[in-house]
């Protein structure tokens, strides 16, 4: 449940923001011509020079305006899945963490408005982002490496969310809208509104959202009890054991036993509610403004997953009983944990400014800082109904980012920078398997452009220095230089080519380097009966203080179309890793229960990405369109051996039509079997999804609308396990939903 004094500081920071709302929608806005707003559909925030979709080198896919509102989901993961060389990695139906080429976590970059979330994503596949799609008014998916500017750990891309909370310009009138939805899969009731608005110098900004939804609905049995044993068979003949053995030895202890579902994932409910509020003042030559965001999130684990995590056999219970200290034992005079629910709460606030310089060699100034609190505990409930917060997760801290721009002629730009970031990371409680880390990070970058007759060509370098302190001398410093270089070629008005070349490099992070580290001596605990089980993963997992920088080598190649009967894009690429990090399952074990180990191995990604779309028809206010997309990654390990939950091949087509008062898509997508599995992963079916969506929209009064929209998803209603999920034989994706809205857009 969400605590009184953040629901208060919500309702008080958006009472104190309807006061110049009011205002402004009765005294109108001054006449700013250099800074009113302009139809920027086209222009990227996140590329180096704000050029458009046909100007960049980079691979780039944007969700904006009416396709926005339409694949809007509660996650980005969810938001993105059907965007080429973008997947979703559930964890159960609350979070969906973005998969770009395979690669997540900390080798996805998540942004809003150009500086880094702070949150605790990255640690687990069970921690959320603390960001919301719902309040977003743009969101841009850059693809590939060449994503140098936003931080060495932007290996496989970067997601900027866009929600201008803190406007750059001043708008003629002001906008509004308020949309009210519901989904029949969850009995999920959603509130979003935003406000935009000028009066003077000063713009304002409004955003909220609430949602609320029940357990959600599925086709047949929320566990595959089959995949289940096979794992267990999987991991008992890893580690050498025998499975009749271990079953008669879970019978003898008494194992517990977790009653499957039929037709809902228990625990699965979620409640979530923020908004954020933005002043800025604008001027001729810039604009300097400030906002604060508020996030509340509170989500349930799926049944099944917190109890081969928090269970513990009697020998380790005993263990726990003897060396905990006396709060941690009463913890377990409540009996079993029953649900484990997740409750997150985030504040943040964001200085920002921009600023045209004169008669400097420099033309143009723009910096962001943005200040964090970041907290989240996952609290269990036990069966006699009590409850407590086992871990308490906390990151706090600061980005800055800093950027100097030029463009001294009209074939030569540049943009140059300074990146900071230093946050407190902490993890109190019985799952406290990280060390309390300062984490920093310094980097400074720069891009340069160079256009000439048909070509543009772009170099960019960053070197960037990270640090990861766990205290008592045990800390990790290194240095990470990455260079990327793009050549675009202009076939004729209508087609380009990309050839892109890069090498970044990606410094540890806290949980790599620090998982069930003893920080006194830097070293992995000597003594197993000090390690740490990780719930989400149900391993004990061991970090490995030596690491070495991790190194990408990439090339692409790509062919644009972007005017005529048909446009589209294709692109090939592949990245050699050398060091790539990951978490192996080594065989060992300690109490029945697997060991795995963070390792360094060279790993090589290769794939291929495209959509095109066809105009079928176009007379007078009627049209329709044909696209047809997909997407492809193969990921091995040099030595042998594939790596884990790396999505399954999608193709898909959607049918568009569009008329002067409705719209109607129909979507229908194929994703191919995934047998090319890790060392402990069972392979998983083909499946396809079917969705449609239509709306119907009135014109009010002035340029106001009213829309009402249906979106239906899953429409066979077919057994969806998502390979990219560590969930996927706990928890399939949502069964057949139907989610019907009402919009007003002023």
């Amino acid at each position: 449940m969400f605590k009184a004094s953040k629901t208060q500081k919500l309702s008080r920071a958006i009472g104190l923001a309807l006061t110049p709302v009011l205002f402004t929608t009765t005294a109108g806005a001054a006449e700013e011509s250099n800074h009113r707003s302009e139809a920027l559909e086209e222009i990227l925030v996140t590329v180096p020079f704000q050029s458009n979709v046909a100007e960049t080198a980079l691979p780039v896919g944007v969700l904006s305006g009416e396709e926005l509102r339409e694949k809007v989901g509660n996650t980005l993961g969810d938001t993105l899945r059907n965007e080429i060389g973008v997947n979703n990695a559930s964890f159960g139906p609350s979070l969906g963490h973005p998969v770009i080429r395979g690669q997540s976590a900390s080798r996805v970059s998540v942004l809003t408005n150009g500086v880094g979330v702070t949150d605790a994503s990255n640690q687990s596949p069970d921690h959320a982002e603390g960001v919301e799609p719902a309040l977003a008014e743009r969101l841009e998916v850059i693809r590939g490496p060449a994503t140098l500017l936003y931080g060495s750990g932007a290996v496989g891309g970067v997601i900027n969310v866009i929600d201008n909370r803190i406007p750059d310009r001043l708008i003629d009138e002001p906008t509004f809208f308020i949309e009210q939805s519901h989904n029949t899969v969850s009995d999920e009731n959603k509130t979003v509104f935003r406000f935009d608005g000028s009066s003077g110098n000063y713009g304002f900004h409004v955003s909220a959202f609430r949602r609320e939804s029940g357990d959600v609905d599925i086709p047949g049995l929320a566990l595959d009890e089959e995949g289940l044993e096979a794992l267990e068979e999987l991991t008992a003949e890893l580690l050498g054991e025998d499975h009749d053995h271990e079953d008669e030895h879970d019978d003898e202890h008494g194992e517990e036993e977790f009653e499957n579902t039929n037709g809902f994932i228990s625990n699965s409910s979620a409640e979530a509610e923020g908004g954020s509020v933005g002043l800025s003042w604008v001027g001729e030559r810039g604009f300097i403004g400030f906002s604060v965001n508020i996030l509340e999130n509170d989500y349930g684990l799926p049944g099944g997953t917190h109890s081969h995590g928090h269970g513990h056999d009697e020998d380790h219970e005993e263990h726990e009983e003897d060396d905990h200290d006396d709060d941690h034992e009463e913890g377990h005079d409540h009996g079993d944990v029953e649900f484990v629910r997740i409750d997150l709460e985030k504040i943040r606030y964001d200085l920002r400014a921009g600023l045209d310089l004169d008669n400097s060699w420099f033309d143009r100034f723009d910096g962001t800082l943005g200040f964090t609190d970041y907290e989240h505990g996952e609290v269990e409930y036990f069966e006699d109904g009590d409850q407590e917060t086992g871990t308490l997760y906390s990151n706090r801290g600061f980005e800055g980012r800093f950027t100097l721009s030029h463009a001294h002629s009209a074939d030569r730009s540049g943009v140059w920078g300074l990146q900071l970031t230093n946050t407190e990371f902490s993890a109190i409680g019985e799952e406290a398997f990280i060390p309390e880390s300062d984490i920093s990070n310094i980097g400074i970058f720069g891009v340069e452009r160079l256009t000439s007759g048909r070509y543009t060509a772009e170099l960019g370098v960053r070197a960037e220095r990270g640090a990861v302190d766990a205290g008592s001398g045990c800390d990790n410093s290194d240095m990470a230089v990455s260079l990327s270089g793009s050549l675009l070629y202009d076939l004729n008005d209508e087609n380009n080519v990309l050839l892109g070349l890069s090498r970044s490099q990606r410094t540890p992070t806290v949980e790599e380097l620090y998982s069930n580290v003893d920080a006194g001596g830097c070293e992995v605990y000597s003594d197993p009966e000090q390690f740490t089980l990780h719930a989400a993963t149900n391993l004990l997992e061991i970090g490995n203080p030596d690491l070495d920088v991790e190194t990408s080598n990439n090339i692409e190649l790509g062919i644009r179309r972007f005017a005529g009967p048909f446009t589209g894009q294709l692109s090939v690429y592949r990245n050699e890793i050398d060091n790539f990090v990951f978490l192996d399952l080594t065989g060992e074990e300690f109490e029945e229960q697997a060991i795995a180990r963070y390792l360094s191995r060279d790993a090589t990604f290769t794939g291929i990405e495209g959509e095109v779309a066809f105009s079928l028809l176009d007379r007078g206010d009627t049209s329709m369109e044909l696209s047809v997309f997909g997407d492809f990654v193969r990921a091995e390990l040099d030595s042998g051996g594939n790596i884990p939950r790396i999505p399954a091949a999608k193709l898909g087509a959607e049918l568009r039509f569009f008329n002067s008062d409705w719209s109607a898509h129909l979507h229908v997508t194929r994703v191919n079997e995934q047998d090319d599995v890790g060392k402990v992963e069972l392979p998983t079916d083909a499946y396809t999804v079917v969705s449609l969506y239509a709306d119907y929209h009135w014109q009010l009064m002035g340029d106001s609308e009213l829309k009402l929209f249906i979106r239906g998803d899953n429409l066979l209603d077919e057994e969806i396990r998502n390979h990219a999920s560590f969930l996927k034989n706990y928890a399939p994706e949502p069964g057949r939903s139907f989610r019907l809205g009402l919009r007003f857009d002023y």
